[in-house]
């Protein structure tokens, strides 16, 4: 018998800011960096995530230069 599944956590906003396509970049990457330190530290790097955030670093990028 399968184990019934449980459905995602919901996360809801309770407040947001602007942030210009530049900033949003430099704070990908930092997190990226971090994300793949602690994913390496523990012995188990999820690669899917990390490819994942590097495609949306690089889309904010052409977006930016898109704008310029």
């Amino acid at each position: 018998m399968d184990i019934p599944l449980h459905p995602p956590v919901r996360i809801q906003t309770l407040a947001s800011s602007s942030l210009s396509t530049k900033s949003a970049e430099k704070r990908i990457e930092a997190f990226i960096e971090d994300f793949q330190a602690r994913s390496t530290a523990s012995q188990g790097s999820n690669t899917a995530v990390t490819v994942q955030l590097q495609k949306l670093k690089d889309a904010i990028r052409e977006e930016r230069k898109k704008r310029h």
